[in-house]
């Protein structure tokens, strides 16, 4: 099992949920309810310091912008969390995160019948913006800082993935609970992780792209 495959079954219970559409993120520091650990002069630090670092690791032809958002992703999870990861270990979590959501959005597709367009991304940026335009995050606005961007910017450039997930989870979420509900109403588990497991099967059994996709 690949490094990140094990942070995702780490999570895993066989107890019944209840359905709830919402898809808990195992990286919570952009958006999520985390209550941010650093000033957003820490987190402009951070951002400075993963991309230097993850530049330094990687030659020019290696480089994948996708994977980078991940390294800076994972390097600043690192320090909120006080984990200890090598720079060799976050760039395969950055890696393997990229293999992972690009066969998250495939099965989505394929099997579902679920994307995002354009239109429906933008309207997310748009409605991330209103929600944070009187109290932007630490987070976000440290991590802009750090890649000279606008929150704006911020949001329909570097964190393109997440808005992307968040709408196509928003149709995907009771389309897996109805493949898995129970005649009591109930879950096995929650439909995020059981759509993470089929994803994770699909991977065993797919033949993904060679080489990293980018990421629009």
């Amino acid at each position: 099992m690949f490094l990140y495959a094990a942070v995702l079954t780490a999570c895993s219970n066989e107890e019944a949920v209840p359905f709830v559409e919402e898809e808990e993120e195992t990286v919570e520091l952009i958006v999520g309810s985390q209550e941010s650990s650093f000033n957003a002069e820490r987190y402009e630090h951070l951002t400075k310091e993963a991309l230097l670092i993850y530049d330094a690791s990687q030659a020019m032809d290696e480089q994948n912008e996708w994977e980078r958002r991940w390294f800076v992703r994972y390097y600043i999870q690192m320090h909120e969390y006080n984990e200890n990861w090598s720079t060799d270990e976050m760039l395969q979590l950055a890696e393997e995160r990229v293999e992972f959501e690009t066969a998250w959005r495939l099965l989505a597709r394929h099997k579902y019948d679920v994307s995002a367009s354009p239109e429906e991304i933008e309207e997310q940026a748009a409605y991330s913006m209103e929600l944070f335009s009187t109290d932007t995050p630490a987070s976000i606005q440290g991590m802009a800082d750090g890649m000279n961007m606008t929150v704006e910017e911020f949001f329909i450039q570097f964190d393109r993935d997440h808005l992307e997930r968040s709408v196509m989870w928003e149709d995907l979420s009771p389309l897996v609970a109805e493949s898995y509900r129970r005649e009591d109403d109930t879950l096995p588990m929650d439909a995020a992780q059981l759509f993470n497991e089929e994803v994770l099967a699909y991977m065993e059994e797919t033949a993904l792209p060679e080489g990293l996709p980018e990421y629009p």
